[in-house]
């Protein structure tokens, strides 16, 4: 067994009301390399980006837009979405809404965070 704690930011980013995130290091054989729990106001949402690695979340409480490279999807508590590795993607709250996130290994490039494509990249999609 491995305790990690966590703790609350105290600046987030602008769109997150709240954000929880590890502060101990994950150890290097878990399928999970970051998670956290992220609150956000009614009609916040994220930028549209993508990961090196797999993501899932989980809504706590509240229910929120999922928008993603092919299709969105409204979730309320309970429901998990999946984004794999590449697929650009957004989170807009569409009422007071709480998730908790996991991330897989990081792949390909291997870079972490919130990566972004340019304009040009964008409009193909949408």
């Amino acid at each position: 067994m491995r305790h990690i704690r966590a703790k609350q930011y105290e600046n987030p980013p602008a769109y997150i009301t709240t954000k929880t995130s590890p502060i101990d290091p994950i150890p290097e054989d878990s399928l999970i390399c970051d998670y956290g729990i992220d609150t956000l106001s009614e009609g916040a949402s994220s930028d549209l980006h993508y990961h090196d690695c797999d993501e899932w979340w989980i809504i706590i409480s509240g229910r929120a837009l999922v928008t993603g490279s092919f299709d969105s999807t409204e979730a309320g508590p309970g429901d998990m979405i999946f984004t794999p590795m590449g697929e650009t993607h957004r989170v807009e709250a569409l009422s007071l809404v709480t998730l908790a996130w996991f991330e897989g290994p990081l792949r390909g490039r291997k870079r972490k965070g919130h990566l972004h494509l340019d304009t040009e990249e964008i409009e193909k999609l949408y």
